[in-house]
């Protein structure tokens, strides 16, 4: 039996909130849907907004949000089902910047196709591949740090930001003690190899 799209969006939804549960975020769910907002998380330097997108079978890896305006709060968080343990999440700006616009029959819409793991999208969000750490924002050094990380893309960014071994290792190191997320630590942790 074929699973309704309304039931594979809720199966997504879900998941990532308990995800986003898991690592220690307030959660709160609104009783209207306005705006595609799923759920809002609370943390130290205010409100982020999240619409969550799921995908559970298709050729190509393609995500679609219906019109939005980008702003500084709002992150799209981008799951497939059959990769259980692989969240993208996306800031608004980031989003959109790398997303084609596309008629629907309910408007236009931002497609993202992620493609394979080599494809040029795919390694341009390499750094948004399960990093909760941008949500937190938890101190004003983070909150710096991340927003001229984001500014440029992935790897090119971080390499410049952490230019030789060392400063990947100490990166690391205050990342595993100030409890940084998996996802932050796993980044940093390829990017030493490199």
């Amino acid at each position: 039996m074929l699973k309704a799209t309304q039931t594979t969006g809720k199966e997504g939804e879900l998941k990532v909130i308990g995800e986003l549960l898991r690592q220690g975020f307030d959660v709160y769910l609104p009783l209207v849907d306005i705006g595609g907002i799923d759920c809002v998380i609370k943390t130290n330097v205010g409100y982020k907004e999240i619409q969550i997108k799921t995908m559970e079978s298709a050729k190509i890896i393609l995500f679609q949000v219906r019109e939005f305006i980008p702003r500084d709060n709002f992150y799209i968080i981008c799951y497939n089902l059959k990769k259980p343990n692989t969240f993208w999440v996306i800031p608004s700006k980031i989003y959109r910047n790398e997303s084609r616009i596309v008629n629907t029959k309910r408007g236009y819409a931002f497609r993202l196709v992620l493609g394979d793991e080599n494809s040029k999208t795919r390694r341009s969000l390499h750094f948004y591949k399960d990093n909760s750490f941008q949500l937190k924002e938890g101190t004003i050094e983070a909150t710096k740090e991340l927003k001229q990380t984001i500014k440029k893309s992935g790897w090119r960014a971080l390499k410049e930001l952490y230019p030789n071994v060392n400063a990947v290792k100490n990166k690391l190191k205050e990342a595993k003690e100030k409890k940084y997320s998996q996802g932050y630590i796993k980044v940093l942790e390829d990017l030493k190899r490199y």
